[in-house]
């Protein structure tokens, strides 16, 4: 379990979001209430669905299918569209709702069962309705899934 997590809140724009994923190097964030409940979580497909909806881009494999897409396309303006929309849309129209989390005492191989099961990536780990770590694919690969 990672307990120095990113997290979102509900209000905070795709922007700023994608910019603290993209500097601490994750792909998905837990969204809290001012209170630490996770109310959501916030994925790079999530960020990528909207560009799709409002911009017409594959969901894609790869950063170059992002790149190959626009250039096929003839689309010089589509870095400036997709930066305007992740400026003007905020985490809460973007994230992905009814969260399912775990407490600090979940067994590894029920985190593993909930990840393939659901296709998640991560999970929020919860204690008392409050955010205290996160568990994602590498904590279980490298065997760090259990509090220190």
């Amino acid at each position: 379990m990672t307990r120095k997590v990113a997290v979102a809140r509900v209000t905070d724009s795709l922007e700023a979001a994608a910019s603290a994923m993209s500097r601490r190097r994750v792909s998905g964030v837990p969204v809290v209430d001012g209170q630490r409940r996770v109310v959501g979580v916030l994925s790079q497909k999530d960020i990528v669905r909207v560009l799709h909806d409002r911009h017409g881009l594959s969901l894609p494999g790869g950063v170059f299918d992002l790149v190959l897409d626009a250039g096929r396309a003839g689309r010089s303006d589509l870095p400036a569209k997709c930066l305007a929309t992740l400026k003007a849309t905020t985490v809460g129209d973007a994230m992905s709702r009814s969260p399912v989390t775990v407490p600090p005492t979940a067994r590894i191989d029920e985190s593993i069962r909930l990840m393939i099961e659901r296709g998640f990536n991560r999970l929020p780990v919860v204690r008392n309705g409050k955010l205290v770590g996160i568990v994602t694919r590498t904590d279980l690969l490298t065997g760090s899934a259990r509090p220190a």
